[in-house]
């Protein structure tokens, strides 16, 4: 006999359900339980399953297992909440059709949807982008918003990285199963995420691969539970724009785009949207003040903060000083340095190369840097 909770996964375990057909079925049969229960012939009166469905969720006891699931889950540290469980985030509660499941390493805390944004985008980033991406997630989180995003390629790992440079919490809702990481190279990433700066979240089973249709799912998800969705870079045909579609749409929270160069066709997008009614968005800043979020980002002054403070090294210039505070507070590749300390890449390129031989820096893979501890 399952539990309440375990019918629920046993239900999300079924091949190609998906979360609106299990919300047709549990307001058409009132519980998880009497579903599984419910003869063949009935499942195929709800509507959007039919013939073909209703006889694979009649033939449940062959294709899923509920507490093997659980177990999987368990000794990869993962763990399965329910829409039955109070821990369960509110703001996804007000979706029409909920993740029924959610699978999670980390910690969720109610207040995450408070000042929560998404940060969304192409995964073939340009440089600009990336940094942008980096710069807007590390001033938002500093200011106190969580960050969230889908931990893709480009964008979303820049945004993700960039709320940790600041210590802050940021949220990776997944388009896959936790039992495997996809791209492998965010691997250090999630850990850091979820070693008490957020989490990682998914609604799809442990073994479940990514594909073109678990990534729109993981959008909507995305797009609910952000009170603001900023697209930073974003080609026309893009899932970012349906994130932002759907946030403004179907949750009306308020949508943020940030222009590019007009020629450049990964920003299409974004110039389409702001065409099309989204706020034109050039700082952080910007994005608290229309929000009326009073709490505004400090990291950016950290290390002049620090360099004021701190024993003056005879055998450093001001530039190096500067720049090693730089990257002490958070700003560790070429791309960020010339960002927070206002320089182009021909003057900070130098000052690097300089303190990597006298070992002052380390290098890291990424492009990243850090000092030696």
């Amino acid at each position: 006999m399952l539990t309440p909770k375990e019918a629920l996964i046993t239900l999300n375990l079924i091949p190609g359900i998906g979360s609106m057909r299990i919300q047709a079925l549990l307001e058409f049969f009132g519980s998880a339980e009497l579903v599984l229960n419910a003869p063949e012939n009935m499942l195929a009166m709800v509507p959007r399953i039919g013939a073909k469905l209703a006889s694979i969720i009649a033939d449940w006891k062959n294709c899923t297992n509920a507490r093997a699931e659980i177990e999987c889950a368990a000794e990869r540290g993962v763990r399965i909440i329910t829409l039955l469980d109070e821990e369960y985030p509110a703001q996804l509660r007000l979706m029409s059709d909920p993740p029924v499941v959610l699978y999670l390493r980390g910690e969720l805390r109610q207040a995450d949807a408070e000042r929560s944004v998404a940060l969304v985008g192409t995964r073939q980033a340009s440089p600009y982008g990336a940094t942008t991406a980096r710069r807007f997630g590390r001033e938002l989180a500093d200011a106190g918003c969580t960050i969230i995003s889908g931990m893709a390629r480009g964008i979303d790992t820049a945004a993700h990285w960039g709320a940790l440079d600041a210590g802050g919490r940021t949220i990776g809702v997944l388009g896959f199963g936790m039992a495997g990481l996809y791209p492998e190279e965010n691997e250090e990433l999630a850990e850091r995420i979820c070693d008490g700066h957020g989490a990682l979240v998914s609604e799809f089973p442990m073994f479940m691969r990514p594909s073109r249709t678990t990534f729109p799912q993981r959008n909507r998800v995305v797009a609910a539970w952000s009170r603001a969705t900023v697209v930073v870079e974003a080609p026309q045909r893009s899932g970012s724009l349906h994130t932002a579609s759907m946030a403004g749409a179907d949750y009306n929270n308020r949508v943020f785009a940030i222009p590019g160069p007009i020629s450049q066709i990964s920003f299409s997008g974004c110039h389409a949207l702001i065409r099309d009614g989204a706020t034109l968005c050039t700082s952080p800043a910007e994005l608290l003040n229309d929000m009326g979020w009073d709490n505004q980002p400090r990291q950016l002054d950290l290390f002049t903060i620090k360099a004021e403070q701190a024993d003056t090294d005879s055998s450093l210039s001001p530039e190096a000083r500067e720049l090693l505070l730089a990257i002490d507070a958070g700003h560790d590749t070429l791309d960020t340095l010339c960002t927070a300390l206002g320089k182009g890449a021909h003057c900070i390129t130098p000052l690097l190369m300089r303190l990597q031989i006298e070992r002052r820096l380390i290098p890291l893979p990424g492009g990243r840097f850090a000092l030696p501890r």
